[in-house]
């Protein structure tokens, strides 16, 4: 295993501190997902486990940092990279008439 330098350690040193007051700043505090009507708005941790469960795509929040990198690599192989529309608006509605989330849901 290969010996970490010390200026590699006072980096990472320095790193840390710099997220401690960030995270301690509240400057990212807020969710900035657009679905606001989703049942997990501001409750990143879950809406995290939600996305790593279904495997599907990740957390609108985290999209557009992916989306920079993709493109960037799109452009390189000549190809376009396009974003998909948001759920629609009626299927919380529809959500909150047959599954609210303070009772009880049909399942049939």
């Amino acid at each position: 295993m290969a010996e970490i330098g010390i200026e590699d350690k006072e980096q990472y040193v320095e790193t840390i501190r710099e997220l401690r007051a960030m995270i301690s700043s509240g400057r990212y505090a807020g969710c900035p997902c657009p679905k606001s009507r989703c049942e997990w708005h501001g409750q990143c941790f879950e809406c995290v486990m939600v996305h790593r469960y279904h495997q599907e795509h990740v957390p609108c929040c985290m999209q557009p940092m992916l989306r920079k990198k993709i493109a960037e690599l799109a452009g390189v192989a000549e190809m376009v990279a396009e974003p998909k529309p948001l759920r629609p608006e009626e299927y919380y509605d529809y959500l909150q008439e047959a599954c609210p989330r303070s009772g009880n849901c049909d399942h049939g």
